[in-house]
């Protein structure tokens, strides 16, 4: 009803792209083509609606407080140009699902009326247009969703939590039970996506004790065999979960006549990978107590894993264990020039102020970082802060892993360049394997290997990231 609105709903179709090879909205990106070609009588009025959908749970008492987990579940046209389509006014809450616990398997009763709704908007709904002055059918499809990892487990109904934790690997995955860690590893599961040919595949003792990798990357399901995969499970009442499969529940987003066709309907936020795979990294190669991935339990894994008899744990004669120093780990003057560093730097308003606030120069720690804290660092501080102190072999790994990330979530991003982070990173994963412990492979350090396909599905990861920011 709002024209100057109104009139930017065409945009995805009709706005102008500056360079046709870069990537700055969802639909430059092959899912919005792919269903154009599925669906072209949908894609033929560039008025029709293409929803995203977001939710996560939070504290609506705040921190310290009684513990609530409330659940927003917001819906996002994203007709919008990328300017307009994440910023606030155009989110709009769809629904509320209470607590105090996470919906879990009941996120299907709590998203029952929304997925009427869509399915009741799908055949067209009489609308004005004030633009054009006149009627029409407006039809409104779901497009995909985007989630943090736990989110996208109750909204897909793919547990993310177990050895099978990965949406894309599904049941195709070599994950291994850490005996001492008591979780489940994916180191030396990104061998098998390197190319046939390459030499990592031959190496014996870089990864895993004797073993060579020659197997190939798991197949990718489509819409209609994921379809088929989920009524198989469900005709056996989902019996073999957490061995053969992972399924707890069929979401209703499936009764949706187009749903099996859509290339990507779920997305993980890139941020929330990005922050859990920072703070991995420097809490471990600061060696910070209770939150370093290497600790005496990934030693005990490492030893019985790998053949990295250099840094095994040692028995003194006390009876206590030494710990060798790692060679990606900072010794305790470093930590403490590096600290200082955080702590004299200086970010403009509102960047990363965080960073220099949280620094504790007694307990050599950082304290109070957030999401956006970690993406800084990621992106911009992690090659700095580790310059000279390490091994240049080391540091160059991490600079790619800063690197993959500043690329990746970049507001535009060009075709041809994420083409080539899709290839490089599973040799980047491999040269992390050859340095970092076992225990420091969970299933978010796996999802970077999917991150640059979804990307180049999907769109741009700035747009995704919007949502949360």
């Amino acid at each position: 009803m709002e024209p100057n609105t109104t009139k930017h709903m065409r945009w995805h179709k009709e706005g102008r792209r500056a360079n046709p090879n870069v990537m700055v909205h969802p639909s430059d990106a092959e899912a919005w083509t792919h269903f154009n070609t599925s669906c072209p009588e949908f894609a033929m009025d560039p008025r029709n609606v293409r929803i995203a959908m977001a939710t996560d749970g939070f504290n609506p008492f705040g921190y310290g407080k009684a513990q609530y987990s409330c659940w927003p579940v917001f819906s996002i046209p994203l007709n919008l140009p990328p300017a307009l389509c994440m910023k606030e006014e155009n989110i709009f809450l769809s629904l509320v699902i209470p607590g105090p616990e996470h919906p879990g398997k009941n996120m299907n009763v709590f998203m029952r009326p929304l997925v009427d709704e869509i399915k009741e908007a799908w055949p067209g709904v009489l609308t004005y247009d004030s633009f054009s002055k006149q009627n029409f059918q407006m039809k409104v499809a779901y497009h995909t969703s985007i989630h943090d990892y736990p989110g996208l487990g109750m909204f897909s109904g793919w547990s993310t939590h177990g050895g099978l934790a990965c949406f894309d690997c599904m049941a195709d995955v070599d994950s291994t039970w850490l005996p001492n860690g008591h979780k489940y590893s994916w180191f030396d599961c990104h061998r098998r996506f390197l190319p046939a040919d390459h030499n990592f595949r031959d190496q014996k003792n870089a990864f895993r004790k004797g073993v060579a990798v020659y197997d190939t990357p798991p197949h990718r399901l489509t819409g209609q065999e994921v379809l088929a995969y989920m009524n198989e499970v469900k005709e056996k009442s989902f019996e073999g979960y957490g061995t053969v499969h992972n399924w707890t529940h069929i979401p209703f987003l499936w009764e949706l006549p187009y749903f099996p066709l859509l290339m990507r309907p779920h997305h993980i936020d890139a941020m929330h990978t990005e922050k859990n795979v920072a703070e991995a990294i420097f809490a471990t190669c600061l060696d910070m107590a209770n939150k370093t991935k290497d600790n005496n339990k990934a030693r005990l894994d490492q030893a019985l894993m790998c053949n990295r008899r250099h840094l095994n744990l040692v028995e003194k004669p006390n009876g206590l264990w030494d710990r060798p120093r790692a060679p990606f780990s900072l010794n305790r003057p470093q930590k403490k020039e590096v600290l200082q560093w955080f702590k004299d730097i200086k970010f403009p308003d509102g960047y990363a102020s965080n960073l220099r606030r949280g620094v504790n120069m007694d307990t050599l720690k950082i304290n109070g970082l957030k999401s956006h804290d970690f993406h800084i660092f990621i992106e911009r501080l992690l090659p700095v802060m580790m310059r000279g102190y390490v091994k240049n072999e080391i540091w160059e790994v991490l600079a790619e892993v800063s690197y993959f990330f500043r690329v990746l979530c970049a507001k535009e991003v060009d075709r041809a360049q994420i083409r080539q982070l899709e290839a490089n990173i599973p040799v980047l994963l491999c040269k992390m394997e050859k340095i970092f412990p076992p225990g420091f492979f969970n299933s978010m350090e796996h999802i970077m290997v999917h991150l640059p396909y979804q990307v180049r599905v999907g769109g741009a990861c700035k747009v995704h990231m919007d949502v949360w920011n």
